[in-house]
């Protein structure tokens, strides 16, 4: 199986070469960057419900993914094979794909809420796209995103058959509960990955990947490292945590000027960009310990700016209203 999966990313980098550019392009559509420019601009501009779902939904998947591929610990194809180029890379497991259940969930979900068979026909296109953008850059075998779809769909759907009941029941909760709440729930998700790797004892990751690896991209790899899913774990505390307290003071309207969202949107923007590389900047090399809070306390700020800290900027220079 792993072979035909080789011999078949041969065949499209080799036969099929344009596509290396458009795929890139739908792989940046994939990327948790561009969610998080999504996500931001549906909280501040345009629905903010679909904005916090989808912000939720984003912390929830990716912890679990990261998770899942610690699990699995099964290689990327230009790890193991010197056939198949490597026109991007990264330096985690592949199985799942992230990118493909990031695209199952998110575009999932976005169809869900707008149930209109055009937004759902372009939801699939997009959630293939994605997908397939992996296996052409050489960075997933075809099973890999397969799964990565399947795993985006069951936890879907999972969230939309959960989201109301436990909703009701958070919501009827006092601030300082839901903000412990949101602290547990992404204390859970980045123990599981900590529980997992646990797991794996003194398995090691094979020489001949990180070498293979090496010489295919020219980067090294670190799969058994933590740092995304504590990442993905204070991100979700920080945008629940602060979208319960955006709740409790007052929901954002977001009908406005077109130019009012644009202004706000770019300095909602620019702020998470300083918040981000900016704390990035102060995150040694090690001790690991030390690296996983400070990431995720940078992930937890600037979710918490996001979804608290921005609209209550907003509201304090009035670009909350208008026509």
């Amino acid at each position: 199986m792993t072979e035909f999966q080789i011999v078949l990313i041969q065949t499209l980098q080799d036969q099929a070469a344009w596509l290396a550019v458009p795929m890139q392009f739908f792989s940046f559509l994939g990327q948790p960057e561009f969610y998080l420019l999504v996500v931001a601009i549906l909280y501040w501009c345009w629905d903010p419900r679909l904005g916090l779902r989808l912000g939720l939904l984003l912390g929830i998947s990716g912890g679990l993914n990261e998770a899942l591929k610690v699990a699995f610990h099964l290689p990327r194809p230009y790890w193991v094979s010197p056939e198949v180029r490597a026109l991007g890379s990264h330096p985690s497991f592949g199985l799942p794909s992230g990118h493909a259940q990031g695209a199952a969930t998110f575009w999932g979900l976005v169809a869900a809420d707008a149930r209109r068979k055009w937004l759902s026909l372009f939801a699939i296109a997009l959630i293939f796209l994605i997908g397939a953008s992996r296996v052409v850059l050489g960075v997933h075998f075809p099973m890999d995103v397969i799964t990565g779809w399947a795993v985006g769909i069951v936890v879907l759907i999972g969230f939309l058959a959960l989201e109301k009941p436990v909703g009701r029941r958070v919501a009827a909760l006092r601030l300082s509960r839901q903000v412990l709440l949101a602290f547990a729930g992404s204390l859970i998700l980045a123990l599981l990955s900590f529980a997992t790797l646990a797991s794996l004892g003194d398995w090691q990751i094979p020489a001949s990947w990180a070498a293979g690896a090496l010489e295919q991209s020219g980067e090294s790899i670190h799969p058994l490292s933590l740092q995304d899913a504590v990442t993905a774990s204070g991100l979700f505390f920080g945008f629940a945590a602060g979208a319960a307290a955006e709740r409790h003071r007052g929901s954002m309207c977001a009908i406005m000027k077109g130019s009012v969202r644009l202004f706000r949107y770019a300095i909602g923007i620019f702020v998470t960009g300083v918040i981000w590389f900016g704390l990035g900047l102060l995150i040694p090399q090690d001790p690991a310990w030390v690296v996983y809070l400070l990431l995720y306390l940078r992930a937890a700020a600037a979710g918490a700016w996001v979804s608290f800290g921005a609209p209550m900027f907003f509201a304090r220079l009035n670009l909350v209203g208008g026509t």
